[in-house]
């Protein structure tokens, strides 16, 4: 748009296909008379700012599931497509998701950055459950035969997260003697950790 000549005349790009780099740069211009008779070409050159481009993602990728308290960066992330070269991650990978299923934010980076766009996306991310670490099972008072294990006081133990000790089957009346029962440790934070 725009220029001005001593005769009438066009501009055109001297080369038209050309597709430049991102940026600015001067490119070739030609101003071709309406006289070609009697009037040479000129050439000259204008400024042309080219702005990246978005590449295309086609296909997002899926992510491993996690167990809570790990972050996004412990699930990898497999697949996905996009129009040109590039990696696909986490945009926050030190993000500590709750548990369930939810949209983690992901953002595809073009190999040629100077070239194109970051594209954002999401990729659906699921967490399950952590299993809460027992460093010490809990100690079990004595009973006399035909008492039950509810009977029987639990003492001590320890655990990663707090939560309670309690005979897993608190009704079994055991025989007389020394034997193992099974104790289950229940989380405070049942929504988090199982038992």
């Amino acid at each position: 748009s725009g220029g001005g000549a001593s005769v009438s005349g066009a501009f055109a790009f001297t080369t038209p296909a050309t597709a430049p780099d991102a940026g600015p740069a001067n490119q070739a211009v030609t101003f071709t008379p309406a006289d070609a008779a009697n009037y040479n070409p000129v050439e000259g050159s204008v400024s042309v700012t080219v702005a990246k481009a978005d590449p295309e993602v086609t296909g997002w990728p899926t992510a491993a599931a996690i167990e809570y308290g790990q972050t996004l960066a412990d699930s990898v992330l497999s697949g996905g497509e996009a129009s040109v070269a590039g990696a696909f991650a986490f945009t926050t990978p030190t993000t500590a998701p709750a548990v369930g299923t939810a949209d983690q934010a992901i953002t595809f980076t073009p190999a040629d950055a100077d070239n194109y766009n970051t594209v954002a996306g999401v990729a659906s991310v699921t967490v399950a459950k952590a299993d809460p670490e027992v460093t010490v099972w809990p100690m079990a008072a004595a009973i006399v035969y035909r008492q039950t294990l509810a009977e029987s006081g639990l003492s001590g133990g320890e655990a990663a997260v707090a939560g309670t000790f309690a005979f897993t089957t608190p009704a079994t009346a055991p025989d007389a003697g020394t034997t193992n029962q099974a104790v289950t440790f229940t989380p405070t934070d049942a929504a988090n950790y199982n038992t």
